[in-house]
């Protein structure tokens, strides 16, 4: 009776420790996935940018994140310009309509001129990877 009692105890562990690994596993795979979207969502926003903004040569994410209620995110940036003069702003993207950004301030008119940025953007992405978009 005492084997069977033991053996039961073990077995429920084991199951308790198969689903306590399967959890995390779910878990660390969920929040790369949210990461992924989120820097795919910076990237898109960093186009939007080029159809608002002209001259840009870089765009650096401070920090980015996604409002659920909403559906946006929210883009905290520096832009520099080819004259190397630069800003921090920030605005609202939305994968709904991903050619523009919207809730923006002009903070330095000298830098943000509206207008079409046709060249290769330098971005360093919130997670700190860098690419050209």
């Amino acid at each position: 009776m005492k084997k069977i009692l033991m053996f039961v105890i073990i077995g429920f562990l084991l199951i308790v420790a198969v689903i306590g690994v399967g959890g995390k596993i779910y878990m660390d795979k969920r929040a790369e996935q949210k990461e992924a979207e989120k820097i795919e969502a910076e990237r898109m926003s960093v186009e939007a940018l080029k159809n608002t903004f002209e001259d840009i040569k870089s765009v650096e994410f401070e920090k980015s994140g996604y409002n659920v209620m909403t559906g946006t995110y929210r883009m905290f940036v520096q832009m520099t310009n080819q004259s190397d003069e630069h800003v921090q702003f920030s605005y609202s993207y939305s994968k709904e309509t991903p050619e523009e950004i919207r809730g923006y301030m002009l903070e330095n008119k000298k830098v943000q001129i509206k207008g079409v940025t046709m060249n290769k953007v330098q971005v360093i992405f919130s997670n700190k990877e860098e690419d050209e978009v």
